[in-house]
Formats: structure tokens, C-alpha cells, sequence
């Protein structure tokens, strides 16, 4: 008999049969089988932790991506399609923008930050809007309301742009590169979030 290659479940009276160097063999192949098994079973929990560690990088990596593109799905503000970032000099002939106020495009060189009581042309401040800053720009408003956005344009000096525009369609619009919020009238805490959403989201973040 050929226990050797004979993977057959053997029961008690078969054995019985066996001479002895058969039982021995027998015993010694059955002893192989189970080295044999519990090599693969060391192999398996060695490589378990290896498994579980991709596993969580693969699951981490999907996480991030996926908290990535909800966060920027949920910022504030409307997403408004980039335009071109051709430089210009003010007066220059170009494609016309495609929001009120626009929100990227061809510009000229950047406004200062701050407060300003009196427009600011659109190409300069777009380029503003392409460092990662914030433009708040209103009409029809009162004293008070000129107020609040004077104290935003001091608290974030180096990011945030406060001006009168005429030509918007709404009383406030608040913009960022590719971004538009308009509003009715001034929401001091709706604004300041639109701010920390937005600031930087930019090709050249430099806002600070």
C-alpha cells in the first residue's frame, strides 16, 4: 500500500492491516502533512499584518479623497467656471466674464488689500482673487452694514478686499477664485466662513 500518495481517510481496521513500517510511515507522513500546514499557517498570520496595514492605507487614502471632493462640492458660494488667466494692462479688449462680479479671467496688476471707498476696476481685482484672496464687494447699503465689512477688510488685511461696485446684481457679493456668494444684505458670520472656505483656493496662494 502506498500510503504516501494516498490521501484516502484511513479508519481504525485499516490500519490494523498495516504491518508495521507501514504504520510508521503512515504516522511520519501524517506528521509531514501537519508541519506542512502549520508552515502555511505561520505564512498566512505573518503576512495578516501586512494585509491589514494596506488595507487601512488603501481605506485611508479613499477616505481623504472622498473628504476631499465633499468639502470642496460643500463650500460656500456658487462654483463659477475658471476662465483664462491671460495678463492684460487696464483697458485692454478681452473676452467678456462670465459672472457679475467676475470671479476669474484675464487681469491686470493686483489692488491693494483693505478697505477702499471708492471701485475697484475688476482686472485688478481679479488678480487678487488668483492669489487666493477675497473680494467683498457692495452697493445700496448702509452705514452700519459699511461698518462690518471695514472690520472684516482690518481683520483678515492681508487677504480680503472691501469696495463699492455698482454693477453687481445683489446688494453684497463676496468672491474667491471661481466662487461666488451673493447676498442681500451683510451676514458678518456667513462672510467669515466664506472666507475661511475660500481663502487660497487659488492657482498662486498667497493670501495671507
Amino acid at each position: 500500500m502506498d500510503i504516501k500518495n494516498n490521501d484516502t481517510y484511513m479508519d481504525n481496521k485499516q490500519i490494523d492491516t498495516l504491518t508495521k513500517k507501514e504504520r510508521n510511515e503512515l504516522k511520519r507522513v501524517e506528521k509531514q502533512k501537519a508541519r506542512e500546514k502549520n508552515i502555511k499557517i505561520k505564512k498566512i498570520k505573518s503576512w495578516l499584518p501586512w494585509i491589514l496595514f494596506a488595507g487601512l492605507i488603501v481605506g485611508g487614502l479613499y477616505w481623504m479623497v472622498n473628504a476631499s471632493q465633499t468639502a470642496e462640492e460643500n463650500r460656500l458660494g456658487e462654483k463659477v467656471s475658471i476662465m483664462n488667466r491671460d495678463h492684460i494692462s487696464v483697458g485692454d479688449s478681452h473676452d467678456a466674464y462670465n459672472s457679475n462680479p467676475p470671479t476669474s479671467g484675464p487681469h491686470a496688476g493686483p489692488a491693494r488689500w483693505g478697505f477702499s471707498s471708492e471701485e475697484i476696476l475688476d482686472e485688478n481685482a481679479i488678480h487678487n482673487l488668483e492669489h487666493g484672496g477675497i473680494w467683498i464687494s457692495y452697493k445700496n447699503i448702509d452705514d452700519d452694514s459699511i461698518e462690518v465689512l471695514e472690520k472684516i477688510a482690518k481683520q483678515n488685511s492681508a487677504s480680503v478686499i472691501v469696495s463699492p461696485r455698482e454693477e453687481n446684481d445683489t446688494n453684497i457679493a463676496v468672491t474667491s477664485w471661481g466662487r461666488l456668494m451673493r447676498l442681500d444684505a451683510v451676514n458678518e458670520d456667513l462672510i467669515n466662513e466664506f472666507i475661511r472656505q475660500n481663502k487660497n483656493k487659488s492657482p498662486e496662494p498667497l493670501a495671507r
